[in-house]
């Protein structure tokens, strides 16, 4: 799925996508916000921030996000 390449040069591939926005859709179910407020905006940043990062398992994501 490409977690080596994305842990180090930070790229994001489209199957990373697909698992940083299942996790984001379920946080911001969660919390009820607007997928296009502030908030969400600023989670799904952190969400790709932490992918980046190395942080991959879908329950890590949440927990250190939440």
């Amino acid at each position: 799925m490409g977690k080596a390449v994305g842990s180090r040069t930070g790229i994001v591939t489209p199957d990373d996508f697909k698992q940083i926005e299942c996790v984001f859709r379920e946080m911001v179910q969660e919390r009820h916000l607007a997928f296009d407020s502030d908030e969400a905006v600023t989670l799904a940043a952190h969400l790709i921030s932490l992918f980046q990062s190395g942080i991959h398992d879908h329950d890590a994501l949440k927990q250190i996000a939440g």
